[in-house]
């Protein structure tokens, strides 16, 4: 098995609308309960932006991060549709694929900061055609989580953000796609859930189904601290 601290970024051509509303609701959910820094250790941030971005571009960055908080966001190569800063991916050699484990690591949304790491779920693999296969799961709260699901070229998207879902359906290329372009429709908490219970089954041993409102990880982890501190 292999254990990566991945920089993942998603490019997909759905509207910026959708990811401007997903951003302001993980902001305020992140203003109102907080959530752990995503970017992860500085040093081993910088070697993986340097790839993407090159050595100048990282050194002025570096360099205005000594001074105060910079977001990624600021960085025009970076601002794609969603940017993982942190991801743990492990090499699943029976289902050859890579899966995270632990907490994802969300840098930005496009040019909007986030700097959270939420409990997830990542699956990147091939299918029987050799094509790519792209899983996410974002829970930053019981009240707001998000899915992405890639496959045969048709991006299925869910929220528990009701007007985010809105956005998807209403401007879904579904019916108006050329042959080879990406199709991105509406999915559904069904389908979410079936990504979710496959995924804990085949990479973690977990046969228990997820609850979609449950408290995230971090959240049960805060109030077994208050819990403790209160002497219960």
């Amino acid at each position: 098995m292999i254990l990566k601290n991945s920089f993942v970024m998603v490019d997909m051509n759905v509207p910026t609308m959708a990811f401007d509303l997903m951003a302001r609701d993980i902001q305020e959910v992140i203003k109102n309960e907080g959530a752990t820094e995503g970017l992860g250790d500085q040093t081993e941030l910088l070697y993986k932006i340097a790839d993407i971005v090159g050595e100048r571009v990282v050194k002025d960055y570096e360099q205005k991060s000594l001074q105060n908080y910079v977001s990624l966001g600021t960085i025009p190569q970076l601002q794609k549709p969603l940017v993982f800063s942190q991801v743990n991916l492990k090499w699943s050699q029976k289902l050859k694929a890579f899966y995270s484990e632990g907490a994802l690591g969300v840098s930005n949304i496009g040019n909007k900061d986030i700097n959270g790491a939420f409990e997830g779920f990542m699956e990147i693999r091939k299918n029987e055609d050799g094509a790519p296969v792209f899983h996410a799961f974002i829970k930053v709260s019981p009240e707001s989580w998000y899915y992405f699901g890639f496959e045969d070229n048709r991006l299925m998207i869910q929220s528990s953000l009701q007007p985010f879902n809105d956005i998807i359906a209403k401007k879904t290329n579904a019916s108006k796609a050329k042959v080879g372009e990406l199709v991105f429709i509406p999915g559904s908490d069904d389908e979410t859930l079936a990504f979710i219970n496959r995924f804990r089954q085949n990479y973690y041993g977990i046969e228990t189904p997820y609850d979609l409102g449950g408290a995230s990880a971090a959240q049960k982890k805060e109030k077994k601290k208050e819990a403790d501190d209160d002497g219960f």
